[in-house]
């Protein structure tokens, strides 16, 4: 990898500052598929396409707020995979919990990347080789393998509605898959699920997290989340799982999808 990891936080950071400038000052407006925008979302993505691509100028660049992606160089195998403001809708809310984030593929895997919340001065980030990291601290969690009455996972803001589900524990709910993978990542919770409205941009920096710290994301099949079949922009076919190995089965066991 030939851009360095402090490149990568830097921007992320200026990004993160840059959404702070926003914050409690926009509007909201629902994007075809319902979810919510405003304009922090296009300012954030205008400045990661416009910084990461003259940082890598040979690099591709999909981001979820722009149409169309754009293709690595002939010989270049890198991408950059963006969210500019994952937690949209607790932005506008002034919630919180959302984050601007980068990740660098080197064709379908996930190599490098960096995910701020800038109201919680965490910033999330791990690099081609070692351990991830939130601010200087390596992320060295201790995952639960048992399921008690306080457990704490995390779920969607709808598992009520499409889950049915047999847990003994505290089921949280905050909305942003981005933020919510990375403090699994933390171990601040047991592990998490979620429905299926995720995409590439979404999984993408979560799943070189989890990588890291010996945590696994997979499919309600239990088959693992593998990032080449989301390189299309569609999202996934199954709810996910995340987490510890030993808690991600007994969760896969007690919370099942409504398919119907």
């Amino acid at each position: 990898m030939s851009v360095n990891i402090a490149d990568i936080k830097n921007i992320v950071t200026e990004a993160g500052q840059l959404s702070r400038l926003y914050y409690g000052k926009v509007s909201r407006s629902v994007k075809a598929d319902l979810s919510i925008v405003s304009e922090a979302d296009s300012a954030v993505e205008n400045f990661f396409r416009l910084s990461l691509t003259a940082l890598a100028p040979q690099y591709g660049y999909i981001g979820e707020e722009t149409d169309e992606s754009k293709l690595p160089a002939a010989g270049e195998d890198h991408a950059w995979v963006v969210d500019a403001l994952d937690g949209s809708r607790a932005f506008v809310a002034q919630m919180p919990l959302w984050t601007p984030t980068v990740c660098l593929l080197k064709g379908d895997r996930a190599v490098a990347g960096a995910a701020i919340n800038p109201i919680t001065g965490e910033l999330y980030w791990a690099t081609q080789d070692g351990p991830a990291f939130c601010n200087d601290e390596p992320l060295n969690p201790a995952y639960s393998k048992t399921l008690e009455p306080n457990s704490l996972i995390i779920g969607p803001t709808n598992h009520h509605r499409v889950f049915e589900v047999d847990f003994p524990g505290r089921i949280y709910c905050l909305g942003a898959p981005i933020y919510q993978l990375c403090l699994v990542a933390k171990g601040a919770v047991s592990g998490m699920f979620f429905d299926t409205t995720l995409n590439l941009w979404d999984l993408a920096f979560p799943s070189l997290l989890l990588e890291r710290v010996g945590a696994v994301m997979v499919y309600a099949s239990g088959r693992p989340v593998v990032l080449s079949e989301l390189m299309g922009r569609g999202k996934v076919r199954e709810p996910i799982f995340a987490g510890g190995a030993e808690m991600v089965e007994l969760l896969r066991q007690r919370i099942k999808f409504k398919s119907g």
